[in-house]
């Protein structure tokens, strides 16, 4: 089959009626960025533009919630980008549920987590808040300049634990997270130093997961 004839012979298997059925694979393959090559036949397709074309076809009857079982983990890195920004376009359009092992890809679309450990759900909510909830107590300052003159600084703070310099990169361990987030930032001003960047360090999500399936396998 073409990637047209398949997304028509799908549409009819799913009730659309039979006056719709062209126009309606039309409107998924364009959706999908498959239109140029809807008169190609399937077997001549990469591993993303099937997987694109899979898509389309679990779209055909625009369901309120899609279900996607590792939608990427076979694909080359273009594939996997070019799915991951097809799966990223369908916010608003679906819910999409979106199971993967690849942590990376989840924090790269997905607006909320769910972490399962050995059947159990033991985290789930916003990735930022599921972030803050396992965050380190950790600052990063960018600066130009003389970047002791900060760190001796920060240093003779009672709220601050540990401070290392790598670089133009200060990294501040405090005991006093609200406290910093109003201090750090003076106490760069304070001197000559020019501030190029200040965060939080948040973990990422598989460092998030690392420490969720940690506490409770060890529970």
């Amino acid at each position: 089959m073409t990637g047209r004839d398949y997304l028509v012979f799908a549409a009819s298997l799913s009730g659309v009626p039979k006056a719709g059925l062209r126009a309606r694979a039309e409107a998924m393959l364009e959706r999908v960025g498959l239109i140029a090559a809807a008169g190609r036949r399937i077997g001549g397709y990469s591993g993303g533009m099937r997987q694109r074309l899979g898509i389309a076809q679990a779209l055909i009857r625009a369901p309120a919630v899609l279900v996607l079982d590792e939608p990427v983990a076979a694909l080359d890195p273009l594939g996997r980008r070019e799915v991951l920004e097809l799966i990223g376009q369908l916010r608003g359009a679906a819910t999409v549920v979106l199971s993967s092992h690849i942590l990376e890809d989840i924090d790269q679309v997905c607006d909320r987590v769910a972490i399962l450990v050995l059947g159990s759900l033991v985290a789930h909510g916003p990735i930022g808040e599921i972030k803050e909830r396992y965050a380190q107590p950790v600052f990063h300052l960018d600066v130009a300049g003389d970047a002791h003159q900060v760190v001796e600084l920060v240093e003779s703070q009672p709220w601050v634990v540990k401070v290392r310099l790598e670089g133009g990169r200060i990294t501040v361990l405090v005991a006093d997270v609200p406290r910093a987030e109003r201090e750090l930032p003076r106490m760069v001003a304070a001197t000559e130093v020019t501030l190029l960047g200040y965060e939080r360090a948040l973990p990422s999500l598989e460092e998030v997961f690392v420490r969720i399936v940690g506490r409770e396998t060890m529970a």
